[in-house]
């Protein structure tokens, strides 16, 4: 049987610039012999990795942009995943889009190729909140976008939103998660700004310019807000209503396995991690993946950390099958012991579980179960 449950494919292609906030590995420009090159060896890449693959749970295709293919370059890259792979009957298939660079056409190939689950970058409705973090494109075709993909039968739609944005106020990003609201996404991701190290934004920016007291308001206010409009929180950053999670990310946050395909894609088959060379240029000339292997109990102590990034945590069952830890081995673990007295975890029958302030400081909550 086969190792990967799931599946990820980076697209290391964008539409017209590169924002300025991001560190992914993707290019602003591509041609079209650059695009057929990576398509072609993509191909490739499944051929090989697909035998070691169980029945697809999830896809998700992301960047980069996917919409920065063409309707065509899409149709070829969809067709040969479902040549390659098996899938299940209910298997997840999500791709990123910008709204500016996917066209009705695209779409259309997108969600005829098997596409059922739809994520948006939108970052911010507002054009000087956009113009500070240098976020290219624009949104003028983002309504007639959504409404196409609904008639067209688009299963689930989730929307990306950063916030704490330095000058920003919170009447600001109230007004972002207005509008994102009224798109009626079933799930959506709210990040607060990171000033990445090398990015042109970390340039323009240090770090003084973050507002903590504004971060702290915004992460109440998503609370709020959206739990009016049926959203709950269950991962740090990420808000769903009830049975519209995004299986991908919440299976790789417990620990499940997952194969990269592409530059920069990592793969993970229970105890070691993969990850492809993230510059394009390498990747199609096979430099090796760097290889990622940890003695087996620090490996299961960062697949149980990771999980501690959801709101539910690890339900004991699980996360004996998972990482091998019994309830009573974890709560023998001292730094669980300090982290409990701190406030930022907590445990019952059923589950050992982040707090909401856990949730705040989850970088603790890692550093303690990894490195104790």
């Amino acid at each position: 049987m086969g190792v990967y449950r799931s599946l990820y494919i980076h697209v290391p292609f964008c539409a017209g610039g590169k924002c300025d906030y991001c560190a992914f590995a993707s290019q602003g420009h591509s041609s079209a012999e650059e695009r057929r090159r990576y398509l072609e060896k993509l191909s490739q890449e499944f051929q090989r990795f697909a035998p070691e693959c169980q029945p697809l749970r999830s896809i998700f295709m992301g960047g980069g942009t996917p919409s920065a293919l063409s309707p065509e370059e899409l149709s070829f890259l969809l067709s040969e995943i479902r040549r390659n792979f098996t899938l299940e009957a209910d298997c997840e298939w999500t791709s990123e889009a910008n709204p500016d660079s996917l066209t009705s056409e695209k779409l259309r190939a997108m969600l005829s190729g098997g596409v059922n689950r739809l994520s948006l970058g939108v970052q911010s409705f507002q054009k000087e909140i956009r113009n500070r973090i240098g976020r290219r494109g624009a949104l003028e075709n983002l309504e007639s976008i959504v409404q196409e993909a609904r008639e067209l039968g688009l299963r689930r739609l989730n929307l990306d939103l950063i916030y704490a944005v330095p000058g920003e106020t919170l009447e600001q990003w109230r007004e972002d998660l207005k509008r994102a609201v009224a798109l009626s996404p079933d799930h959506l991701s709210c990040y607060s700004l990171i000033l990445e190290e090398g990015t042109p934004l970390a340039k323009r920016l240090l770090p003084e310019d973050d507002d903590d007291a504004l971060f702290l308001d915004c992460w109440r206010h998503n609370d709020e807000y959206l739990a009016q409009f049926g959203f709950q929180r269950y991962e740090i950053s990420n808000f769903a209503k009830v049975g519209c999670h995004c299986r991908h990310n919440d299976e790789i946050w417990h620990g499940q396995t997952y194969l990269g395909c592409g530059p920069a894609a990592v793969s993970f088959d229970g105890s070691s991690r993969r990850a492809n060379p993230s510059s394009l240029a390498d990747w199609l000339r096979d430099v090796p993946p760097e290889v990622d292997e940890l003695p087996p109990q620090a490996r299961r102590r960062e697949i149980l950390a990771f999980g501690m990034r959801t709101v539910a945590g690890w339900n004991w069952d699980d996360m004996r099958e998972v990482t091998g830890f019994t309830r009573d081995e974890v709560l023998a673990i001292p730094e669980v012991q300090e982290l409990s007295r701190d406030g930022l975890v907590q445990w019952d029958e059923e589950a050992f579980r982040p707090t909401a302030q856990g949730l705040l400081f989850n970088d603790r909550i890692l550093e303690a179960i990894i490195l104790s």
